[in-house]
């Protein structure tokens, strides 16, 4: 059952790319598509970043990280607001992270 539910959902993940990156296939989203695709970096990086500072334990709740963990992810919430490209956002996040644990800390 799981075989078969992974290799579905790889068989639909392919064709989604495939019919955006295709030359043989001639589909152009519309503006409303377009607008709606355009936050997609953002939520992604937001789904990486938010379980990792915010823990949550059966025993002992939601907790979480350390200092570190918390200014990086402040950094990288200010500058996915400010709608700063997503590749300058993890760079100067994992920049901050890394130079609070190995500097600082």
């Amino acid at each position: 059952m799981t075989s078969w539910l992974l290799l579905s959902l790889a068989i639909i993940t392919f064709f989604n790319r495939y019919a955006f990156f295709s030359t043989t296939v001639r589909y152009t989203p519309g503006p409303g598509v377009r607008k709606f695709l355009s936050y997609s970096s953002f939520a992604v990086l937001t789904a990486i970043w938010a379980p990792l500072v915010f823990n949550f334990s059966p025993t002992e709740g939601v907790g979480t990280a350390g200092l570190d963990y918390l200014l990086a992810t402040l950094l990288a919430a200010v500058l996915t607001i400010a709608r700063v490209r997503s590749i300058l956002v993890v760079l100067l996040s994992t920049a901050c992270f890394f130079s609070l644990r190995f500097w600082f800390f």
